[in-house]
């Protein structure tokens, strides 16, 4: 049987991964485009290795859980075999990525979020849940050592932020560094984090971009507001947002065109069909452009 599910990855939240999975495989996107088919490596795989060269194109990827061995991709809609690592059996592996291949490209995407366990940092002047740290499938996981109480935004090398003000003669920190600064001095000299079990209705105090945009100063309120509306391609794959922080995100997230191109298939519904058309065709356009020789 072939489990399928979507999740968010954190921390820093860099978007919702869709999973579809085996007991043995494994098959993660982020994009719903480009798979990386993954075999569960045995606990040990040295002790089932014949052989002590290990093929230096195997990757190895961690999301939660085993250790899983890099075995195929798909992209563009076909399928591609890596050399399997000698502690698997081949024939088996192949097999177990053939059945993820055909799986993944006849569904319909986004897969259905499954990580309601949700680990926020508080605010410690109310208790209310200041930024998402963690989220998790089911208990067994819940009870695996949580993270610290420490939140971390996207860094500026991966999503770069126009900061509000003018260009300074000295130098001044990156808004997602200022951001971070900001989470961390509110949520006090001790910060406490807590686990929570949500459901689809249940919103309450939970911020719907993962952290908390209620800031007294005008200079925090700034930041956050443009760190937000420059993640808002990747924030747009969350599934459970209201109608308006929707319709808020897909405006901020149309000068992002490309980021819209790549993500829009994970996208759980749209608010403004119009709009994000626009975006994807004009991702194309310029694609072509800038394709075209001079």
């Amino acid at each position: 049987m072939i489990r399928m599910y979507s999740r968010r990855l954190l921390l820093p939240f860099v978007g919702v991964v869709q999973i579809a999975e085996t007991d043995q495989a494994r098959a993660l996107s982020m994009d719903g485009a480009y798979w990386s088919i993954q075999y569960r490596l045995p606990v040990n795989p040295n002790q089932q290795t014949r052989s002590k060269q290990v093929d230096p194109g195997s990757t190895y990827t961690r999301i939660v859980g085993y250790n899983h061995a890099a075995v195929a991709t798909v992209k563009e809609g076909r399928l591609e075999n890596h050399p399997v690592h000698p502690a698997l059996d081949a024939d088996e592996v192949r097999a177990a990525g053939n059945r993820l291949f055909e799986a993944v490209t006849a569904a319909r995407l986004p897969f259905e979020a499954a990580d309601r366990h949700e680990y926020w940092l508080l605010d410690p002047r109310d208790e209310t849940p200041l930024a998402l740290l963690y989220t998790c499938v089911g208990e067994q996981e819940r009870e695996l050592t949580p993270p610290r109480a420490e939140w971390h935004p996207m860094p500026a090398s991966e999503l770069k932020v126009e900061p509000p003000e003018p260009p300074q003669s000295f130098y001044v920190p990156p808004v997602n560094y200022r951001l971070e600064k900001m989470v961390e001095e509110r949520a006090g000299t001790k910060p406490r984090a807590a686990w929570f079990e949500r459901t689809d209705a249940d919103e309450g105090d939970f911020p719907p971009c993962l952290i908390r945009e209620d800031w007294q100063d005008d200079n925090q309120q700034a930041l956050c507001d443009r760190y937000i509306r420059r993640l808002a391609p990747r924030l747009l794959m969350l599934q459970g947002l209201s109608r308006s922080a929707r319709e808020r995100l897909e405006n901020a997230a149309r000068e992002h065109v490309f980021e819209i191109e790549r993500f829009h298939a994970l996208y759980p519904e749209v608010v403004d069909q119009r709009l994000m058309k626009a975006a994807r065709v004009e991702a194309r356009m310029r694609r072509a452009n800038e394709a075209q020789p001079q």
